[in-house]
């Protein structure tokens, strides 16, 4: 007769690597599934899960906080879910020597386990090499598995404003909406359907929401990002209000007189993929631009900062084209950092 139960490692490398620790907390064991909950996410948000460590040989991060389910029989514990650098993963023993694949109520427990505390990413193993390869590591609506043990798991899909895919969002996560004043808010999601979702209280169509997000100035990210996400960004600064002598002139006048300080961001949203700054321009002088009532069209002196692939550049607004001001990169963020609103906020709709 086999017997099972749960067990919790809080911190799995202080065991793969008790020479760089000194103290390394034991492992739990738990025969109630809500007690696993409980205690999982008293445990997730430890700043240790979301640390960049990689194992040398694998070029992986390694596994931190890490559950699985007991067995009394040879084949013994089974890992079901371990985080690495702040992501879900589906451990690798789940479908390597360990695991046994005529064991249903095995699967069943795991199933009960993986909606309960959620599985974002796996990584699969090259049975030729006995290890993982970073190449296989793959967000899990993209993994097919006869056993099908993730069904119960439900994810959003967010796009850009051209319905370009972005990132997903399993139900219970978070993400993080910012305004060009550095106002931060965070919402909770939850999946209708393939096109509809809640953003916090607020039901949406997936399609519609980017949209309004682009037209309104609000850039929508996870909170906690993964491998794979698209998140380029578009930000736009113009020369505060009053007297300013660089004010809408070209940039071989205003080369020497520029300073950050003179800017604030006006404009900040998700930017479609194969955006250009020719593109930029026309948008933001249409009649029906984003955020007409609280900045003036792309205009001469205007800076736009675009970040593609985690790269940023800068570029002035000329009369004639664009020049690249890159570095004003630092000093223009310094600048933003000192005037963000120390304001985030939950739910409240904007």
């Amino acid at each position: 007769m086999k017997s099972y139960y749960y067990f919790l490692i809080p911190d799995a490398l202080a065991w793969d690597m008790p020479k760089l620790y000194d103290k390394r907390l034991p492992t739990e064991c738990y025969t109630n599934l809500a007690d696993v909950k409980v205690r999982y996410q008293q445990l997730r948000e430890q700043p240790y899960n979301y640390e960049t460590a990689f194992d040398y040989i694998t070029g992986c991060p390694y596994a931190r906080l890490t559950i699985g389910i007991a067995r009394n029989n040879p084949r013994g514990p089974l890992k079901i879910v371990e985080i690495r650098r702040g992501i879900n993963y589906l451990s690798d023993d789940f479908y390597g020597p360990r695991s046994d694949v005529n064991d249903k109520l095995l699967y069943a427990i795991a199933r009960d386990l993986i909606e309960v505390v959620g599985v974002d990413r796996i990584r699969l193993f090259d049975d030729s090499l006995a290890m993982q390869l970073r190449s296989n590591d793959m967000h899990i609506t993209e993994w097919r598995v006869p056993n099908d043990i993730c069904s119960d798991l439900k994810f959003s899909r967010f796009t850009d404003k051209n319905n370009e895919h972005l990132f997903w969002i399993r139900d219970g996560q978070r993400i993080i909406e910012t305004y060009a004043d550095g106002t931060q808010q965070f919402r909770t999601i939850r999946n209708i359907d393939s096109g509809n979702l809640y953003v916090g209280t607020r039901s949406c169509a997936i399609r519609k929401y980017a949209v309004e997000n682009f037209k309104r100035g609000c850039y929508v990210q996870p909170e906690h990002p993964q491998p794979g996400n698209q998140l380029d960004k578009l930000q736009i600064f113009q020369i505060s209000e009053g007297r300013n002598e660089c004010k809408f002139m070209p940039y071989d006048y205003a080369k020497e007189k520029l300073n950050a300080s003179d800017y604030r961001s006006v404009y900040i949203g998700n930017m479609p993929t194969g955006y250009d700054l020719e593109r930029c321009f026309r948008d933001f002088n249409l009649r029906s631009r984003p955020c007409a009532k609280t900045m003036h069209s792309l205009s001469v002196s205007d800076v736009v900062v675009m970040q593609r692939d985690g790269k940023e550049a800068a570029w002035y607004v000329d009369p004639v084209g664009f020049k690249d001001v890159s570095y004003l990169l630092p000093e223009l963020h310094e600048v933003e950092a000192q005037r963000q609103k120390e304001q985030v906020q939950d739910e409240p709709e904007r």
